[in-house]
């Protein structure tokens, strides 16, 4: 099984050879113009971060489950200590055996209990890290072999 830094490096020679072989098409010399390097790169590693970091990125769906999952055990919670008939008007009516999706009394339990559910620290990490590796691979790559054009 391949590492995944050896993935990632794979991936990331692959892509390279992907744009300096795509870039050139059509140019005499087969070789990207040196002053296309940067939107190039800037291209193919926006391509590469959104295919490697869709499971970090895919966070709203835990996040919303997260919230729905607090806010039922906190409203019945909450709820248990009255007869069932809430009085109080952060939570519905009959709240231990209803909807507790209109129930307020919990917001805060939600945020306490829901952030690393619903932080995008993982999505930011992991296109920072694969943003930062593609760009300074591809633009030397780029660099070293581009045709520069002399005025």
């Amino acid at each position: 099984m391949v590492s995944g830094a050896a993935g990632l490096r794979a991936t990331v020679v692959i892509a390279i050879f992907a744009v300096l072989v795509m870039s050139s098409l059509g140019h005499p010399r087969n070789k990207p113009l040196c002053s296309d390097c940067s939107s190039l790169c800037n291209t193919n590693c926006a391509a590469m971060v959104m295919a490697n970091c869709s499971n970090e990125c895919n966070y709203q769906f835990s996040c919303q489950q997260c919230q729905s999952q607090v806010r039922q055990a906190c409203c019945k919670n909450f709820c248990s200590s009255s007869d069932g008939t809430s009085s109080y008007s952060c939570c519905p009516n009959n709240c231990v055996d209803g909807d507790c999706s209109t129930c307020s009394c919990c917001n805060a339990a939600i945020q306490n209990s829901c952030v690393s559910a619903c932080s995008d620290r993982y999505c930011r990490a992991c296109q920072d890290g694969i943003s930062q590796q593609c760009m300074s691979s591809c633009l030397s790559n780029c660099n070293d072999h581009c045709v520069k054009i002399d005025c």
